[in-house]
This record gives structure tokens, sequence and C-alpha cells, in this order.
């Protein structure tokens, strides 16, 4: 079979290997440019586990469980909110018992909990102000909502704390 070989050059504009090649390089280069920016994106800004030490608190679920049907029996309640102070904002809590009267606890702290930065949480230790009530200073919170939850050691001999409550409060 014979082939003739033409010397002459091919048509303007037709396309060859290497520009085929080019631009499978180029389109799979691009993909990978993108994914790589939007996999360091989620991973600076993802923080991770909501929950610390999740798989403990997940051994642990079933005194949780007990601890919160005792809490319910024993009907303590509490009463959380913020209040305008000249420093910003002022966490108030009351803590009672189901006849209404203060529950007396040893050591109460409040965990402020941003719903979509976990930077911005902070731990308070609340102060006792008499009646059942804490209080403490929560300066310089941003707007927005805020997850609060109290815990409180009601019996000093036993491990952990026996009280526990929360409550969303929007900050404006």
């Amino acid at each position: 079979m014979a082939t003739s070989l033409s010397l002459t050059p091919p048509p303007k504009g037709q396309l060859k290997g290497w520009h085929a090649l080019l631009w499978f390089l180029g389109f799979f280069g691009c993909m990978f440019i993108v994914n790589g920016i939007f996999l360091w994106a989620a991973i600076t800004s993802f923080p991770g586990e909501d929950v610390e030490k999740s798989y403990l608190t997940g051994l642990e679920y079933n005194q949780e469980l007990a601890r919160r049907a005792h809490q319910q029996e024993a009907g303590w309640t509490a009463e959380i909110g913020f209040t305008p102070a000249p420093d910003g904002l002022e966490l108030n809590t009351r803590l009672l018992k189901a006849d209404g009267s203060a529950l007396p606890v040893f050591a109460t702290t409040a965990l402020l909990r941003h719903p979509s930065d976990r930077g911005l949480d902070r731990v308070l230790d609340l102060a006792p102000a008499g009646g059942g009530e804490y209080r403490a200073s929560a300066s310089a919170l941003a707007p927005g909502l805020w997850t609060v939850i109290i815990t409180a050691d009601v019996d000093p001999q036993a491990e952990g704390h026996e009280f526990s409550a929360h409550r969303e409060i929007v900050v404006k």
C-alpha cells in the first residue's frame, strides 16, 4: 500500500495533538487549583468536633441521662438572662428548687457558646449574689444568637456537676 507524504503545512486552525494535551492539562490544572482552594477554605474554617471529647461523652451518656432524670425529679430549674451593665452585659442566673427557694450550690460556671465560631466561646465563673442568684460580667459579646449552658455542683462529694441548664439568647 502506497502512501503519499505532502510537504504542505496543514490548514490554519487545525487541532493538533499537542493542542489537545495543553487543553487537557489546563482543564485539570484549573480543577486541581479550585479544589485546593475549596479544601483549604474548608479546613481553615471548620473547627473540628462540636463536643469536646465526643467519644468519652458518648461512653458516659447513661450517667448523663441519670443526672438529667435526677434533676427533673428534684424539680431544679434555672432562670437565665442578660442585663445591661456599664462594661457591656451581665449574665444573671437564678437556680431554684421545685418550691421556688434557692438551690444551694458550691461552684457555678457558665459556658457561652457561639453557634458558628467556637473561637468566640467563653467560660464564666458565676459569683453568688444571694437568694440563689449568680452573676458574671459578659462584656464585649458579639451580637447574635448565643447558647448559655449553666453547670453547678450541688454535692461536693460527688464527682462532676449535678445541675445543668441551657438557654438560647439573642444578643443585640
